[in-house]
């Protein structure tokens, strides 16, 4: 099974960009409420979807 890294990154980079993009102050907002989050919880979000993202992968 071969990946197309580049392919990858470009879809992650598309699907990140389009919050900033489209609705600037809402994800302006969002930024400041994420910076006051507890590193704990921040670390336990990105840990599930670093699981989903695996689990994803696994069943594609």
């Amino acid at each position: 099974m071969q990946i197309e890294w580049l392919t990858v990154i470009g879809l992650v980079l598309i699907v990140e960009g389009m919050m900033p993009l489209l609705f600037p102050k809402i994800w302006q907002n969002y930024i400041r409420k994420l910076a006051d989050e507890p590193i704990s919880g921040i670390r336990f979000v990105g840990g599930v979807l670093f699981v989903l993202g695996i689990v994803l992968l696994m069943f594609r």
